[in-house]
């Protein structure tokens, strides 16, 4: 038999399904007679441990001792994830938990950027694992609606909203009459509900307010240097990474330190995830580690993404359905708040 996944027998299929779960479950290795008795039990061992060794030698599970059981090998988790998981779905007392947990944060986000850094947060509450975040990123954003209000009588107050419902604030230095100010932000906005900043006539609003034009020029040529999203990465979860066992050993725990205090690692897999559209995973191929990330997506444009970084050994019936049902939530309550 080829090493081709799709050439595995349904019984294989199930013998790999038992090694993955039953290796998540008791992080020992699996003896044939477990699979034989909980799984297979109207096949004989011997069939049974023919099987497992021909899913051995297919490179789906391994033997770390010569009397030991069975450990999957990140092949064997790759395959179990693509293969094995379609039916895999929260239970309804978990999603109601976590509509429960998101509408208790809502009123606290007062942005987008507040929302991601809550996302990272949330996630490592809910798989007691290394979680992070990245975001907002610029791609596809603009100014939508702009503020001015007086500080002083040289100074104001620019606040200014994305369409993706990020809010940035600016005192700026300029002459002005306050009594002026509401129309001129509402001049501002309604330009640029139809314009791109890049692409706004600053003749056309000096026109329309020519006293305040010291104050038109200085709005512009802040607007115009901002680049009207600074994206960050959020890590959340670092008390778990002592209770998880696989971090005893110092390789494993290193790479994953690497990982903590690298931000373009973090991007590299929210940018896979951005590219896939979908719940990305990477198994193994990080030094004995797996990261499972989510995209967000708001009017078909990418804001960020979160995820969980952690060992190979993962409870991956719980964490992609964790991540993939907080995707729909938090894109629902990004259209409902920033459409």
């Amino acid at each position: 038999m080829g090493d081709d996944g799709s050439m595995l027998t349904e019984r294989e299929k199930i013998i790999l399904k038992a090694v993955v779960e039953e290796y998540i479950n008791t992080g020992e290795p699996i003896s044939s007679k477990v699979v034989m008795s909980k799984y297979c039990p109207y096949v004989s061992s011997a069939t049974v441990r023919n099987d497992m060794g021909v899913l051995e030698e297919m490179g789906y599970i391994t033997q770390p001792h010569p009397s030991a059981g069975r450990i999957p090998s990140p092949k064997g988790y790759r395959y179990y994830v693509e293969n094995l998981l379609d039916d895999c779905k929260l239970s309804p007392q978990q999603r109601m938990r976590i509509r429960k947990i998101l509408s208790g944060l809502e009123s606290e986000i007062r942005d987008l950027r507040e929302m991601i850094r809550t996302t990272s947060w949330l996630i490592a509450q809910l798989s007691k694992l290394l979680a992070f975040s990245y975001g907002p990123i610029s791609s596809g954003r603009h100014i939508k609606k702009l503020w001015l209000t007086p500080v002083n009588g040289e100074s104001v107050l620019l606040v200014y909203m994305t369409n993706v419902g990020e809010v940035n604030h600016k005192v700026i230095s300029a002459k002005y009459n306050q009594y002026n100010l509401e129309r001129l932000s509402n001049i501002f906005s309604s330009k640029l509900e139809n314009e791109d900043m890049d692409r706004l006539d600053i003749n056309e609003i000096v026109t329309l307010l020519p006293e305040e034009e010291p104050l038109i020029k200085e709005v512009f040529e802040h607007l115009r240097r901002e680049k009207y999203t600074t994206a960050e990465s959020y890590i959340e979860g670092t008390d778990y990474i002592d209770k998880i066992p696989e971090f005893n050993n110092p390789e494993i725990l290193k790479n994953l330190i690497s990982i903590i205090n690298k931000e373009d690692l973090v991007m590299e897999q929210i940018n896979a995830a951005i590219s896939s559209g979908d719940v990305w995973t990477s198994i193994g191929e990080k030094g004995e580690l797996t990261f499972i990330v989510v995209p967000y997506f708001m009017e078909d444009f990418p804001i960020g993404g979160a995820g969980v970084v952690g060992p190979v050994r993962m409870n991956y019936k719980y964490i992609i359905p964790l991540l993939n049902y907080l995707k729909n939530c938090i894109s629902d309550m990004l259209s409902v708040r920033w459409r």
